[in-house]
């Protein structure tokens, strides 16, 4: 066992068959305690194994690989996010509940939209008419009519509401149920659902066929849930059918100081009350902060005060607040900061020296950056702007072409992506989905093409056809894409424009190619489609460190940590959002504040421009965040 508390090994050895509730504050060693607890478990009893719920796919490779250290089997521990297991449960069993085989997610916004429209035009309603105004800002209200449905369909799944419940909680719109079904009926006639519909789905299986859960429960003795302070309804209740009433050794560790997620329905209630009121676990506190130094912890406690206890060995830290001019003087003030630091080397305080990797510049959100982005590039200082889990779209024809061309080898109705790649090659659609032939009839259609690459792109579209679903020969695939696109490069009768196209379509081809290696390296699937659905599910992100300064928002840089925070932008507005009007929003942008300024380990930052230049071009005075009055000492 590795040093622990007293505290912490209370939790990590509590009695097996206990559920346990864990208020853990930020840098109380919470992935640790959880770590080790799963450990212990797996150590104390030869009966069943663990799962471990993890918020991000991130923190599960982490917690992965520190039990596979310990020389664990994996036979043992199932650890992964709540998507990724409720994912499995879909796969395997969404077959009882009428669902159909090798479901499809459209996990982007602009392809659940597509499905929706559809909906509207089946159900007789001249959706293309109604946005067909030259009128800028009337199509741009109109878009959003169209989005707020879409985030209400989120709100139905997310919080799994009834119709009853939404004519309830929707008196002035009588026909949304009607809108939603039809959308439901829509994702499923292309064979497709969106990532809300995976706990939908996977709650309604567990919750009507009970014999699926007795299957993982004969297995699964022991649960434990990292990140309980953002749970939305559906998580919570499909974490509750999933144990039914066999599992009770449930550990949920979390800080309702730390909930964030809101807008996705999250509630720290469910880790607060409704754990407490279904499972009477034993209740237990984490409050020493082993993480950050004296003047953070105090920052932190004036923000939430008792959240957070100094260890007696802390060290005493940096707190600096900066009123700037302008956001360019801010900016500035921030690199020279920054390039001073890195002059000094060296620090009793910052352990292996004063580097780039050890600072993280936070915002509220990434528009804030904008004159920084500017300042760092002007002073030569290398930086990278902090990701989600989800990977980009494809630029280059080719990457989208073997985009589209996979999901529709998949899923032959999937006209979503169908049709995005007849428009992306310029061909007429076909006028019904779902041949499963239909790859090459869209490549025997650019024959009258006169796209420079055309006999590149036939190729791709008949190499995927080709592929074995169940077991792709992604190497070949490779091999025969890579060696016709250094054909064309090496052809002298290029222009510059097409020899910049076939650079980028390299290059996504070998992003492509380190997906595919990551996915099997991770042990996600032998399959295209289980590769896809990784994909969907944020599994296969981006591996490699990124060197120099991290330029982050507060929600990518959750459960993330660095020596040196600035945290910038710090104007009444922005940080609190100018949408966050009533008490519940404004406590949740406090948690966004607090869980900003726990980052930091060492010294802590904070700034804001005393004006700003709005998006018209105006120029306007800005008042300090209430929250920058709360963090200063009185």
């Amino acid at each position: 066992m590795i040093n622990l508390s007293d505290a912490q090994l209370n939790v990590v050895q509590s009695p097996l068959e206990t559920a346990l509730q864990v208020l853990a504050s930020a840098g109380s060693g919470k992935t640790r305690v959880l770590t080790e607890r799963v450990r212990y478990i797996l150590n104390s009893t030869k009966k069943g194994s663990v799962i471990a719920l993890t918020f991000t796919n991130k923190a599960a490779e982490e917690m992965q690989a520190r039990l596979i250290e310990y020389d664990i089997s994996e036979e043992r521990f199932w650890v992964g996010t709540i998507h990724s297991v409720a994912q499995r449960v879909l796969e395997q069993y969404g077959h009882t509940i009428g669902l159909p085989s090798d479901l499809h997610i459209y996990e982007r916004d602009k392809d659940r939209m597509e499905v929706f429209m559809q909906s509207l035009r089946d159900d007789g309603i001249d959706i293309d008419n109604y946005l067909n105004v030259s009128n800028s800002k009337e199509l741009r209200s109109r878009e959003q009519v169209l989005s707020k449905y879409m985030d209400t369909f989120s709100i139905i799944k997310r919080e799994l509401l009834s119709e009853i419940d939404v004519l309830e909680r929707y008196p002035q719109n009588n026909k949304l149920w009607k809108n939603y079904e039809d959308y439901q009926r829509a994702l499923l006639n292309s064979n497709g659902i969106d990532f809300d519909d995976i706990l939908l789905y996977s709650h309604k299986i567990l919750l009507t066929q009970d014999w699926v859960g007795k299957v993982y429960r004969a297995k699964y003795k022991h649960l434990c849930v990292d990140e309980a302070q953002d749970l939305n309804r559906a998580q919570y209740e499909f974490i509750k059918v999933f144990c039914g009433s066999q599992v009770k050794s449930v550990l949920m560790v979390g800080d309702p100081n730390q909930m964030i997620y809101g807008f996705n329905g999250s509630s720290s209630k469910y880790l607060t009350n409704s754990f407490v009121d279904d499972f009477s676990p034993l209740q237990m506190v984490l409050n020493q902060n082993y993480r950050s130094t004296k003047s953070v912890i105090e920052v932190a406690n004036r923000l939430k005060p008792g959240s957070q206890r100094a260890g007696n060995f802390a060290l005493q830290g940096m707190f600096d607040v900066r009123c700037l001019s302008n956001e360019q003087e801010e900016s500035d003030w921030i690199v020279r900061s920054i390039n001073n630091l890195l002059s000094l080397g060296t620090n009793q305080e910052i352990e292996g020296g004063i580097t780039l990797d050890k600072m993280v510049v936070i915002a509220r959100n990434r528009f804030v950056f904008k004159y920084l982005e500017e300042a760092l590039q002007a002073a030569g200082i290398d930086f990278h702007l902090r990701k989600g889990e989800r990977r980009n779209e494809p630029t280059s024809l080719l990457g989208k072409v073997l985009d589209y061309s996979i999901r529709l080898k998949l899923n032959p109705k999937d006209w979503v992506d169908g049709n995005k790649l007849c428009n992306a090659l310029s061909i007429e659609p076909p006028k019904v989905w779902g041949d499963k032939n239909v790859l090459s009839m869209i490549s025997q259609s650019l024959a009258e093409s006169h796209l420079f690459n055309k006999e590149l792109l036939k190729l791709v579209l008949l190499e995927v056809e080709k592929l074995d679903i169940s077991e792709p020969n992604i190497r070949k695939l490779m091999k025969v894409l890579e060696s016709e696109v250094e054909k064309m490069v090496h052809d002298g009768n290029r222009g510059n424009s097409h020899i910049e196209e076939l650079k980028l379509s390299m290059e996504e081809l070998h992003e492509f190619w380190s997906s595919w290696i990551s996915f099997k390296q991770k042990g996600l699937g032998e399959s295209l489609l289980a590769y896809r659905n990784a994909i969907s599910l944020g599994q296969v992100s981006e591996t490699k460190a990124q060197s120099g300064l991290t330029l982050s928002t507060v929600h990518t840089m959750k459960g993330l940590e660095r020596d040196i925070v600035f945290l910038m932008g710090m104007c009444e507005g922005v940080f609190p959002d100018y949408r966050a009007t009533s008490s519940d929003k404004i406590d949740e942008e406090r948690n966004n504040a607090f869980v900003a300024v726990t980052r930091a380990k060492r010294w802590l930052y904070v700034s804001y421009p005393q004006y700003r230049v709005m998006p018209w071009g105006d120029t306007k005075c800005q008042a300090p965040s209430r929250f920058i009055h709360e963090m200063s000492p009185s």
